[in-house]
């Protein structure tokens, strides 16, 4: 099975999930919620507020659910939105059609789009370029699609946060072999540890989406992690509880260690 073939699979599985139970407006939220993407969308929708002239066409790249949908019709753009999952597409779909908004909604490979040069005015991709084995073709295809002075919002996972480091350590050298021996015990297959997505050196990614011809706007780091793995999970209370309150008076790259994710907003020449 190829790599996108195992994205497209992996988020198929979770198209249910993703709608109903990864964002939460905040004013909603309890005490010991803490639904960390709800953050980085709201970061996300108040960067495309801040562009001067909202207007023209709009492509929301791994649209997922389609949450961000309704945001981009309401700043009055023409919408349109990819995905490699036929089922985040139908639950995208299903939102349009309750909000009562027209949307090209479409299978879609990031790196290599059907639009025309230059005809985008605003690209969002929250939580796609980790998915992608290198970040060149994304980028130079963002470069393609955006008009001159067009903006793209793009969000990744941060390989500063200790957190990160120190959880993948714990799962594939502590947990994973733990719980290895017990399926072995038992008679049960064993599993590898191993992901699909990878993190993401912030300075490094500015560093080639300035190489590609663009200016860096603004930069927000997200996601704030308090306790270690796995204490993160058995406190979970004081990991939401520390993690809100970091949520609001960090997120420069001062606290970039204690950041799980990173958004930087850019503009074509």
């Amino acid at each position: 099975m190829t790599q996108k073939a195992i994205i497209e699979k992996h988020f198929s599985k979770l198209a249910d999930v993703w709608k109903d139970n990864i964002y939460k407006p905040i004013h909603h939220q309890g005490v010991f919620d803490y639904f960390d993407k709800q953050y980085r969308f709201d970061h996300v929708v108040r960067m495309i507020g801040h562009i001067p002239e909202k207007k023209g066409k709009a492509l929301d790249v791994g649209c997922g659910a389609g949450q961000l949908l309704p945001v981009l019709y309401n700043y009055n753009y023409d919408v349109f939105a990819i995905d490699v999952s036929e089922a985040m597409l139908s639950r995208a779909r299903e939102v349009c059609q309750k909000h009562n908004i027209h949307a090209n909604i479409e299978w879609g490979d990031c790196e290599k789009l059907k639009y025309p040069d230059s005809f985008f005015d605003l690209y969002v991709a929250m939580g796609v370029i980790e998915y992608m084995d290198t970040d060149t073709p994304m980028i130079h295809e963002i470069y393609r699609l955006l008009t001159p002075d067009g903006t793209a919002i793009v969000t990744t996972r941060n390989i500063r946060c200790l957190h990160i480091r120190w959880r993948n350590f714990f799962q594939k050298n502590i947990e994973t072999p733990l719980k290895n021996l017990v399926r072995f015990i038992s008679k049960r297959p064993l599993k590898e540890y191993g992901g699909i997505s990878r993190e993401h050196d912030p300075s490094r990614l500015c560093q080639l989406i300035k190489e590609q011809g663009f200016d860096v706007v603004e930069q927000r780091y997200v996601h704030f992690h308090f306790l270690p793995a796995p204490l993160d999970r058995w406190l979970k209370p004081v990991e939401a509880i520390v993690g809100k309150w970091m949520e609001r008076h960090f997120g420069g790259a001062k606290f970039s260690f204690l950041a799980s994710a990173y958004i930087v907003k850019f503009q074509k020449k």
